[in-house]
């Protein structure tokens, strides 16, 4: 396993890919509207859930232009980036 995706097919087996970024920017974004951290890792858990199931069909697979589901490494990574990113959204707002 990679640290970081080189390629679409490293996407979910490497534990940073291009939608990280985004991972970190919807938490931020949460952060700014002022949804509490549990809400927000709530929503985002579920999405990463969903993601996966949908990416064990070939359907899914299509639907998200992936070779296969995430490893449990990048799920992790887009989780922690997600929190992460709303922690600062949320002290911005607190300032």
């Amino acid at each position: 396993m990679n640290l970081v995706a080189r390629s679409p097919q490293e996407q979910n087996a490497a534990v940073l890919d291009p939608w990280s970024a985004v991972h970190f920017a919807a938490g931020l974004a949460m952060g700014l509207l002022g949804v509490s951290l549990p809400r927000g890792v709530a929503v985002a858990a579920t999405y990463e859930v969903v993601e996966h199931a949908a990416e064990q069909h070939e359907a899914g697979r299509k639907l998200f232009l992936t070779k296969g589901p995430e490893s449990p490494a990048n799920i992790a990574a887009d989780l922690g980036l997600f929190a992460a990113g709303q922690t600062l959204g949320l002290r911005w707002l607190a300032r």
